[in-house]
């Protein structure tokens, strides 16, 4: 209706405070209001249509003139709404598809775990049903036999377990004939007696094979036969011989409840908000060389490793990848390459480049010790190569002294390869052995662990560990993920030519994790021999090409600042 209910005036304006149509005499009540008369709409309409190209138009109703531009804009709109919704599905699909991952996982654990029970259960069903088959023939036979040797057939003495007669038979449904059906009936059963009165259709005894209807040497042996033959057909002789195996479920509730914990600390949710306000950590390795010289690569952007500082002097001494460690701004390393006992330690600023070799305050020196920290106060040296008492030293960082914490009847010939912090234990690798040393920081107990590697892959190897309980082994033919709990062990990339390129020598890897959450470990030993693995790919890549040092042996440590 385009007249005015109280004035009865055609509607000629728009009030957009109000956003009504006005006709003449309603202006006084929209007094101060901004509205526009019709006449004027279409004159600036079309003058923005024969002005189209004009970048000044100044009209006074852009609202109903740039239509076009309101469309667009709420295109936009529209399309940065999409995007927002479609990366919030791409991330919800990812935590889907992690979860996914993680169920598969446990399916396939839980079914290996079931796998000999249901191996058991199905042994035993079948040989319930071939039990109970034959339990039927001599039922059958039981009655026919009864039926030869009576003389007086009104006077057959049937044996009460026995006798069915076709007017007491239960329904005969599929039911009755299924295994568990008949397992039920097994357990309720008290004798029997009971089994077959409640099992009249499975033990029907008007089974025409052992019909007879003379009594004669012949007919005898038949029923005989017959009951042989199903002797055979169902193993009969062999169902003694194949017990089922019983099993005991045992549930490490402590170790459960570890993995939970670590599950819910594995998977954050965070909003990119807080993820760009986080100040993005800057990874290095600190990598010594033979010579001992010190480098620092820059392993931040994975895209772009590269050295920011090269063949740093401090002595003429190889620094070995077992005796060093970092704690802050010093990079440590501790006792020898033999069995000489060395009374000072080394240490390295970072931050001044500057390095002192400093007297051990609390023990009388240390030989080929495998060092690593704690996190906290200490630096732990295992010392126990080629000796029948491990002796386990330990180093405070704030007071620069040194204890002997704890000794173990731990007799070994041969290095610890690898020594690391896990959960408030120290665990030492010795591959040559293995085997794995657990050290409890707070009861000082100390057991041994086997683990489950060939002694032919141990000639040259490489290990490091990403601090969460898993232990990384890279050896001349093979590289291994192994769960130090569990020892489950998982075989990573097998390229062998690749392996082969790297030209193996016994050297520490370094795991990282970057701040876009990729993981990769590396491997430097130096000119033409240092690589890096991405777990993403599961592949390894050669990396640093223009690096001259020879790393063989020698310490790579990661930092952060």
């Amino acid at each position: 209706m385009n007249i005015c209910s109280n004035h009865k005036r055609t509607y000629e304006l728009i009030c957009c405070d109000c956003n009504v149509l006005m006709c003449s005499a309603c202006t006084p009540q929209h007094r101060l209001h901004l509205f526009y008369h019709i006449d004027g709409i279409k004159s600036e309409i079309n003058s923005s249509n024969n002005n189209n190209n004009n970048s000044n138009n100044s009209s006074n109703i852009p609202s109903l003139l740039d239509i076009q531009s309101n469309i667009k804009t709420t295109f936009d709109s529209l399309r940065s709404a999409v995007k927002e919704y479609q990366q919030l599905q791409q991330t919800e699909d990812e935590i889907s598809n992690r979860f996914k991952d993680l169920h598969e996982f446990l399916v396939l654990e839980e079914h290996k775990l079931k796998k000999p029970i249901i191996d058991n259960k199905e042994h035993l069903e079948q040989q319930i049903k071939s039990q109970t088959t034959i339990m039927k023939s001599l039922n059958l036979m039981n009655h026919q036999l009864n039926n030869l040797i009576s003389d007086d057939t009104d006077n057959i003495q049937q044996d009460q377990s026995t006798k069915t007669t076709t007017s007491s038979l239960s329904a005969d449904t599929t039911d009755c004939y299924q295994i568990s059906t008949i397992m039920t009936s097994i357990s309720q059963s008290s004798s029997h007696n009971e089994f077959i009165q409640n099992n009249n259709t499975l033990f029907n005894l008007n089974d025409n094979r052992y019909s007879i209807n003379k009594i004669d040497d012949h007919s005898l042996l038949n029923v005989i036969l017959e009951h042989n033959n199903t002797l055979k057909s169902n193993n009969h002789n062999n169902i003694k011989h194949n017990q089922p195996q019983q099993y005991q479920l045992i549930t490490n509730d402590q170790q459960l409840n570890q993995i939970k914990s670590q599950l819910q600390s594995t998977f954050k949710l965070v909003s990119q908000q807080q993820q760009q306000q986080q100040p993005k950590k800057q990874s290095y390795i600190l990598s010594t060389d033979t010579t001992g010289k010190i480098s620092v690569i820059d392993i931040t952007d994975h895209n772009n490793i590269h050295f920011t500082q090269q063949d740093i002097p401090t002595f003429n001494s190889t620094l070995y990848y077992y005796c060093c460690t970092i704690v802050g701004n010093h990079f440590y390393k501790f006792g020898s390459t033999g069995m000489g006992r060395v009374l000072k330690y080394f240490r390295y600023s970072i931050d001044n480049q500057t390095f002192d070799e400093i007297k051990m305050k609390g023990i009388e020196g240390c030989c080929a010790v495998s060092v690593c920290y704690d996190g906290k106060d200490h630096i732990y040296l295992m010392d126990g190569f080629n000796k029948p008492i491990l002796h386990i030293y330990r180093f405070n960082i704030n007071s620069s002294t040194f204890e002997e914490y704890s000794t173990a009847n731990i007799s070994s010939q041969y290095y610890h390869h690898l020594t690391f912090h896990f959960n408030n234990c120290i665990y030492s690798f010795i591959p040559d052995a293995k085997k794995i040393v657990k050290f409890d920081i707070k009861t000082k107990k100390t057991v041994e662990f086997d683990l489950p590697i060939e002694s032919q892959y141990l000639q040259q190897r490489a290990a490091c560990t990403d601090g969460k309980g898993y232990l990384f082994f890279l050896s001349d033919t093979r590289f291994q993920q192994i769960n130090i709990e569990t020892n489950e062990i998982t075989n990573l990339d097998r390229s062998t030519a690749v392996i082969a390129n790297m030209k193996m020598n016994c050297h520490n890897l370094i795991y990282h994790q970057s701040n876009d959450q990729k993981r990769y470990i590396y491997s430097l030993q130096g000119k033409d021999k240092n690589f890096r693995y991405s777990f993403e790919h599961n592949k390894w890549e050669s990396i640093l090409q223009n690096d001259q040092s020879n790393r063989i042996h020698c310490a790579n440590t990661l930092f952060h600042i």
